[in-house]
Formats: structure tokens, C-alpha cells, sequence
């Protein structure tokens, strides 16, 4: 897809949910958690997602272990290790594929990832690492950062250990706020000159922010379809609020002009700065706060002779593949997940 092709009311069209969604919201009840108590809303959400963990089931075939990575403030931070049961203890031809935890920086926990590491493993014969990263409010920017490097350079560090071959891949990825630490952490292994090094990225429906001090730098011709981030339809869609949002925004206590949060435009120079940035698959739903920054990341990494590939899903909401897993769409996201990693992993 040229996204520069499309008319800025294109754009906003692809916010208008598809005729299977509409169905789906004749009966869905969005939980109703007030914002006006950030702490108790937040205690809800984080005691589901450890409700929705607890009944997680197992795959005999995947065996699972929790290693643990030193961050430079010297917490110890659990990483979930996933690969097949009858290679435990022995190298293989695996590649290793990291994965970070969604959770808009607030909630989350490696495990949600459990799924999709062991289809990964069983697919590819990969070794799936899922690190862990301290979370805001007690832990504000760029401690979620920090904290995902730091344990990156260790899986890199250490990736014979884990019985994988970096040879065969070696992918960073995620999805939400996930995508957008997964992005980081590739820039950062480009510059730092990270060995081995990484060969693939993986975003599905993340954010790719432009700080405001190098939003000048936006080529023009994005400037006019770079709508979503303030779109009714996005910002007040089944599956975010505007109190949520500006929960996650105090929370985080983030500096709106670093690379770390923003790294729409990374170089410090008059350039957009993507330059030897990995093979790069991303997915992107119509209804998000996303969408728009993410096409236009695509859309740059193209320009930049990047080896890019996108998926996307109009009129449906971020995140639709987790909240509506018996969508259609969901099931096709499954499948395009695992035909991206095909891709990924696809020597050159």
C-alpha cells in the first residue's frame, strides 16, 4: 500500500468499522472504569490481567524456564524462556525471537505472550525470549526503556546459552506499547553496533510518536494524513479513552522530545535517521491512535531502502485481535502474524 496515495478523507476513513465489528458492538459492553480514580482503575485492570493469567494452559511440547537479566541499576529482571521440551539443554538451529509485553507502560506481564511464543516455537522452531520491565507510576520513563535494553543485551549476549542461533534470525518485537519499545531497542542495536546483529522487527498496532522539537523534520507530504493520533473515532474507540490515555501520560512522566519515547525521527541531524534499520513487518488497525504514524513509519523505511512489509486492518480497533478474538479479522491477524514471521525469518 502507497499510504501517500491516499486523500487525507481516505485516511479518516479507515476509522469507520467494518460490518463485522458493527455486529460485534449491537451487544459488547465496554468494562466501565472510572478514570476520575486513576489508582483503583488501575488496580482493576492490573488484577485482571493477572485473572486472565492465571488461566493460561500449558503446551506439553514447549518447555518454559525464567532466566534472569541484570539492569544497570542492578534489579534483577525475569525473562520467560520458550522452546521446544525435547531440546532443553542443547543447542540448535533455533533463532531466537524477543518479544516485550504490551501494557501501555502501566500493566502487563511477560505471560500475556505465553500464546504467541509457543505458536513461534512450534512454527519455527524458535527460542522465544519475553523480559520483563518495571512499570509506571512506580517506575516512570525511561525506566520501562532502560529496562528492555538491558535485557536485550543480555538475551544478545547470551544467546548460545539459551540454545538459540542467531544465524537462522534474530528478531525484536511487540505490540501497543510494546511495538513502540521494540522499535527503540532496534534503533539502539543499530547504533550501538549490538552483536549479533538483529535481523527482523515486528510491529503490530504500535506507536511510532514524532517528538514536537523534530516534528519540522516530518516530510510534508505526511503532514496532512498524520490524523489518527487526534481522531474522534481513534481516541474514543471500544478499546482506549481519553482518561485512560491521560492516565498513562501522568503515569509515565515521559519526555515527549526523547528518541526513547518518540523515535519517529531519531537522527539528531537534518535527516529522518532509519538508515541499516532491520527487515521491518507491521500490522495496523483503522480505528487507533496509532494508525496514521504508523503508516507513515512504513512509508519511510520504504524511502530509506528498508526491506518493509505491512498488514492492514480498516475499520477495526487497536488491539481488536486480543479484545475480539472471534473476529474474522482476529483469526486472519493470526495467520498474518505467522506469515510475517515467515517473512522475517526468510533468508536474504
Amino acid at each position: 500500500m502507497d499510504f501517500t496515495s491516499l486523500t487525507p478523507q481516505q485516511v479518516l476513513d479507515l476509522a469507520k468499522p467494518c460490518a463485522e465489528f458493527e455486529e460485534v458492538l449491537k451487544t459488547y459492553k465496554a468494562p466501565g472504569l472510572d478514570w476520575s480514580n486513576p489508582t483503583k482503575a488501575l488496580a482493576i485492570l492490573r488484577h485482571y490481567v493477572k485473572s486472565v493469567l492465571q488461566a493460561d494452559q500449558k503446551d506439553p511440547e514447549v518447555a518454559e524456564e525464567t532466566l534472569h537479566a541484570p539492569s544497570r541499576d542492578g534489579t534483577e529482571l525475569p525473562l520467560k524462556v520458550f522452546k521446544f521440551a525435547s531440546t532443553v539443554g542443547q543447542t540448535q538451529n533455533s533463532p531466537v525471537i524477543v518479544l516485550c509485553f504490551p501494557g501501555g507502560f502501566i500493566m502487563g506481564d511477560p505471560m500475556s505472550l505465553a500464546p504467541l511464543a509457543r505458536s513461534l516455537v512450534k512454527r519455527f522452531n524458535a527460542v522465544v525470549v519475553a523480559p520483563t520491565h518495571r512499570l509506571a507510576p512506580e517506575h516512570p520513563f525511561p525506566t520501562t526503556i532502560e529496562d528492555s535494553w538491558d535485557a536485550f543485551v543480555w538475551i544478545a549476549q547470551n544467546v548460545t546459552t539459551l540454545g538459540a542461533d542467531t544465524a537462522r534470525g534474530f528478531i525484536v518485537g511487540g505490540f501497543s506499547s510494546s511495538g513502540n519499545i521494540a522499535n527503540v531497542i532496534a534503533h539502539l542495536a543499530r547504533d550501538n553496533h549490538t552483536q549479533p546483529a538483529l535481523t527482523g522487527v515486528w510491529l503490530s498496532c504500535a506507536g511510532v510518536r514524532i517528538g514536537p522539537k523534530d516534528a519540522h523534520l516530518l516530510p510534508e507530504k505526511y503532514r496532512e494524513r498524520n490524523l489518527s493520533s487526534s481522531q474522534d473515532e481513534c481516541v474514543h474507540s471500544v478499546t482506549s479513552s481519553a482518561g485512560m490515555e491521560q492516565f498513562k501520560e501522568s503515569a509515565l512522566k515521559a519526555d515527549v522530545n526523547s528518541r526513547l519515547f518518540a523515535p519517529m525521527i531519531w537522527s539528531e541531524e537534518n535527516s529522518l535517521g532509519h538508515k541499516g534499520f532491520p527487515k521491518t513487518y507491521s500490522q495496523v488497525a483503522g480505528i487507533d491512535t496509532a494508525r496514521d504514524e504508523s503508516l507513515i513509519f512504513d512509508d519511510i523505511l520504504k524511502g530509506e531502502g528498508i526491506l518493509a512489509r505491512l498488514d492492514l486492518y480498516p475499520g477495526l480497533p487497536h488491539f481488536f485481535f486480543y479484545t475480539f478474538k472471534d473476529l474474522p479479522q482476529s483469526k486472519q491477524w493470526e495467520t498474518d502474524t505467522m506469515k510475517g514471521f515467515a517473512w522475517l525469518l526468510e533468508s536474504e
